[in-house]
């Protein structure tokens, strides 16, 4: 699958999804364009510094452990290079031990670390705090 871009609508926060799982990609693309965001997503970090010159992002979300360049690696180079830009780290097939990689992540800076599998709902509530919008969470229709 290739990069996915949707666009919801002018104004909308910016999201850059990076996720290596593509049917997961998808998914969280598709629920967080529903919820209001404006998401580019690819299947890697590979092109975060391109995406950022060409983008204004608002908030980045990444999984921890992904081929070519993880997420602990983007998030360090962000805390650096953008460190005005929040990041919500996601992981749950990191083959040594999840809960270690997202405690480095939080220590890395991560405004919420979340665990696979987690709820839909709880992902839309981290990216609408951290981007500051004060409205409750808009919940998906099963």
């Amino acid at each position: 699958m290739s990069n996915i871009e949707l666009t919801p609508s002018t104004g909308s926060p910016k999201i850059l999804l990076l996720e290596d799982n593509d049917e997961y990609r998808a998914l969280l693309t598709e629920v967080l364009t529903l919820s209001g965001f404006e998401v580019y997503a690819a299947p890697n970090g590979r092109r975060v510094d391109d995406t950022l010159r060409s983008r204004h992002i608002d908030l980045v979300i990444t999984d921890v452990s992904m081929p070519e360049r993880d997420g602990l690696e983007i998030m360090s180079d962000l805390r650096v290079n953008h460190p005005e830009i929040p990041v919500i780290a996601i992981s749950g097939d990191v083959p040594l031990n999840t809960d270690l990689f997202l405690e480095i992540a939080a220590k890395l800076g991560a405004s919420r670390v979340l665990a696979k599998p987690f709820r839909i709902d709880d992902l839309i509530a981290a990216a609408r705090l951290a981007v500051g919008w004060a409205e409750t969470p808009a919940k998906i229709a099963d």
